[in-house]
């Protein structure tokens, strides 16, 4: 019973997720300018820089480093919110436009979850790779 109230839950929260995301594109879609395709690929080449900073901090701290996990995770919490704040606080800096603190938020908590969650997901995707690998060898060292 527990399981499928997991399963179901799992289910919904992707579901949903996916619902959100098509929302999103009919909007922008309908809504299609110049500056919303700039700000799109530059959004693209922000979340970009932040997965790749952000692996190889994982990897520094875990692989290199040899600290805890949820050091890790913490490293890569900064990381994330530290270059999402990036763009805003350089528009308000050069520019001198305002910074809107519920798009600041916003974009803070999508951020943030979305890069947290594939974080998890690849640390254990990782984890059972790695133990695969172990096991495979084991394997093999007893047949030799």
């Amino acid at each position: 019973m527990k399981q499928n109230l997991k399963d179901f839950i799992f289910n919904l929260a992707i579901s949903m997720f996916i619902g959100v995301f098509v929302g999103m594109i009919q909007i922008i879609v309908k809504n299609i300018n110049v500056g919303t395709v700039e700000e799109l690929i530059m959004f693209s080449i922000i979340g970009g820089v932040i997965g790749t900073i952000s692996r190889f901090v994982f990897i520094y701290m875990v692989g290199i480093k040899q600290k805890s996990v949820m050091l890790a995770f913490i490293s890569v919490f900064i990381v994330i919110g530290g270059i999402s704040c990036m763009p805003y606080f350089y528009y308000y800096f050069a520019y001198k436009t305002s910074i809107s603190i519920i798009e600041l938020v916003s974009i803070l908590i999508t951020a943030e979850l979305l890069g947290m969650s594939f974080c998890y997901y690849s640390y254990k995707r990782y984890l059972e790779f790695n133990s695969k690998l172990i096991s495979k060898k084991k394997q093999l060292l007893r047949k030799s």
